[in-house]
């Protein structure tokens, strides 16, 4: 920190970088779920142990319960020495009354994510506080996408040639699991200390609708649309301290309260599909991963992915005016967590630059709600521009349609009458109708679509002599059909509530 800032008003901004792959980098459930709830409030729990260590008449000066106390303790109390701002979008806002104080808190939470994670990686700015909340809140952003662009990633040493090493995070075995007689590197132990006692350690194969061909499991990823901007339009007219604080806290927890209420309306949909899906059914068919602010991950049956994507896009809209786009990697229980996540985000990626395109917004520019999947054969595909384009590409060009467009049931701006050349309706129209079809021919019609126009042709005149007329008049929708069909095993039905009552 620079030195002129040792006894100067600061504000500080932290992010926790690589939370997802930290989760994920494990194929053990024991250590997905535990790192999850080891990082699910890192940052407010490394304060909070930094304010113990200090003296105990001291404490109160320090303040950490930005939900509920006083916006403008820092601003009106010259004793309070630290105070959290607030915390939205993954970062953690905090005032200091010094500077130097706040390089003591920066050494310290250094220190504590090393302890209590092993290998995940704190980005800290820090700009003196001036009276311009609008010029601070900027500034800070600015300081922070600097620090990231030009921060290394540091990782713990690897294991020395003579070391036993993890097989999948390459550091060095330190300890073991008495129970299961397996050694483990300390990360995994960090993150098995901290796997909920109530919790099934086989949760993941719980989930599959049985063992072999039917043990598909999907990653699905969920993302907030333009949220960044979002806010910068709502604050763009506050700039005193003392009205954008408690502006600003009740932006990040509307934010949070939305996002977790549609994911909890979703979760309750995915209970009424779970005897679809898997008529035995003991446990859950689904695991929340993460749910901060507007980032989330879950877990879940691969039959339950697209309707619960597709449930919450709908959904997330529905009271305040907030999208989203979603992605969802299919992968058997041998494939990698790690590389199925990547493929997820790696969809939701993709949605989002269709969302994005000025062709598909809405009105006043606003970004609708869009979803892209894929079916994980290898590795590979967590590059999704270059996997594609070796698998899923003909003489006229991609076979594949997605990603697709949510429709609400709030219409805003036409957005709906905008994107439905990509509504998700095609989809699952045309999922139903192969659903219907013999197996074999459905098949035999995804197998061909790559191969080109003849080929295709060749099909399509074969099952028009089977009576399917239908392909044949709508042929130019082959895209849509291909990815229909490639996930026609998963499909549970295009009006899934519907199917649940029959």
């Amino acid at each position: 920190m620079k030195a002129e800032l040792q006894e100067k008003e600061v504000l500080a901004m932290y992010d926790v970088r690589g939370i997802q792959g930290y989760i994920f980098k494990s194929n053990v459930a024991k250590e997905i779920i535990g790192a999850s709830v080891l990082v699910e409030k890192i940052i407010t729990e490394g304060l909070k142990a930094y304010i113990r260590e200090q003296e105990e008449a001291e404490q109160k000066y320090y303040m950490t319960e930005w939900e509920q106390d006083d916006p403008e303790a820092f601003l009106k109390d010259k004793a309070v020495k630290m105070q959290i701002m607030f915390v939205g979008g993954g970062n953690a806002y905090v005032l200091f009354r010094k500077g130097a104080e706040c390089e003591h808190v920066n050494r310290f939470l250094a220190k504590y994510l090393l302890e209590k994670t092993y290998s995940l990686n704190l980005a800290v700015a820090v700009i003196e506080k001036t009276d311009s909340y609008k010029n601070d809140y900027e500034s800070i952003n600015v300081e922070m996408r600097r620090i990231k662009a030009f921060m290394p990633l540091t990782y713990p040493a690897g294991a020395l040639p003579f070391m036993a090493a993890d097989s999948i995070t390459g550091y060095p075995l330190t300890g073991k699991d008495k129970e299961k007689n397996t050694y483990l590197c300390t990360e995994a132990k960090l993150k098995r200390v901290c796997f909920p006692k109530n919790e099934n350690e086989k949760v993941f194969d719980n989930m599959v609708t049985e063992k072999g061909d039917n043990s598909t499991l999907a990653v699905c990823h969920i993302d907030g649309n333009s949220m960044g901007i979002r806010i910068r339009k709502i604050m763009s007219e506050i700039t005193r301290y003392e009205d954008a604080i408690p502006r600003m806290r009740k932006i990040s927890i509307e934010i949070a309260q939305v996002f977790m209420e549609t994911f909890q309306a979703m979760t309750d949909y995915m209970e009424t599909l779970a005897s679809v899906v898997k008529p035995s059914a003991k446990t859950k068919l689904y695991r929340k991963i993460i749910v901060a602010g507007d980032d989330i991950t879950f877990v879940c049956n691969g039959k339950l992915a697209v309707p619960a994507v597709k449930y919450f896009l709908e959904n997330i809209g529905e009271e305040k005016d907030y999208s989203a786009c979603g992605g969802i990697a299919f992968f058997n229980s041998h494939f990698p967590f790690s590389d199925a996540y990547q493929v997820a985000e790696a969809c939701c990626e993709n949605a989002k630059k269709r969302a994005k395109e000025e062709e598909n917004r809405g009105e006043e520019s606003r970004i609708g709600n869009f979803m892209d999947f894929q079916v994980c054969t290898n590795v590979r595909a967590a590059n999704l521009d270059a996997y594609r384009d070796k698998h899923y590409l003909s003489e006229q060009g991609l076979v594949i349609a997605r990603p697709y467009f949510v429709p609400t049931k709030k219409n805003r701006g036409a957005m709906n009458e905008k994107n439905e050349k990509y509504s998700i309706v095609h989809l699952l129209y045309w999922g139903d109708f192969f659903h219907k079809m013999p197996r074999n021919k459905a098949k035999d019609l995804r197998n061909v679509i790559p191969m080109g126009k003849n080929e295709r042709e060749k099909e399509l005149s074969f099952l028009e002599s089977r009576g399917y007329k239908m392909l044949v008049k709508e042929k130019e929708e082959y895209r849509i059909w291909y990815d229909a069909l490639e996930i026609m095993d998963l499909f549970i039905g295009g009006n899934a509530e519907n199917e649940n009552n029959d």
